[in-house]
């Protein structure tokens, strides 16, 4: 079984697991939330887009990717489990790099919600008041869809 299918694997068991804790006591969510969703979406950041991984955790930067020219590109990875109405954040980085997004799912599965610079997410959000900016689901997936729509364009172009 590939490394993907057996995280899938342990995603869906833990929403099953999810499931049984809601049954025993309703009064609480028990939402897979925070730091084990952020894991979650490192893990995929790196075995679906090659992303190395810091092995501590840094303020700005998850890990980085290295181009064709053995260039590194710093990734910041942001995972969720909230539905379409939901959102995620994101602070000032110090420069530009890669944002990943990824919406994860119960049965295990998971969408990529956003690839791309994280400065034209910054760049949407920087005016709202607070230290940590948020955004939509939706409107991080309009801002991924006019990424690949640009790259449609450029490559008609060569």
């Amino acid at each position: 079984m590939k490394q993907i299918d057996k995280l899938k694997e342990a995603i869906k068991d833990l929403y099953l697991s999810v499931a049984k804790l809601r049954s025993a006591f309703k009064e609480r969510p028990f939402t897979p939330d925070g730091r084990l969703v952020g894991d979650i979406g490192e893990a995929i950041a790196a075995l679906k887009f090659a992303v190395i991984l810091d092995s501590k955790i840094k303020k700005h930067w998850d890990g980085y990717w290295v181009d064709s020219n053995k260039k590194e590109h710093k990734v910041q990875v942001r995972a969720t489990q909230q539905e379409e109405k939901g959102s995620t954040y994101l602070k000032e980085p110090p420069h530009d790099g890669t944002f990943l997004v990824f919406k994860i799912t119960p049965d295990g599965e998971y969408e990529t919600v956003f690839n791309g610079s994280i400065m034209r997410v910054w760049n949407k959000i920087k005016n709202q008041r607070s230290k940590e900016k948020t955004i939509s689901l939706k409107d991080i997936r309009k801002l991924n869809r006019e990424i690949d729509a640009e790259k449609i364009k450029a490559n008609r172009h060569l």
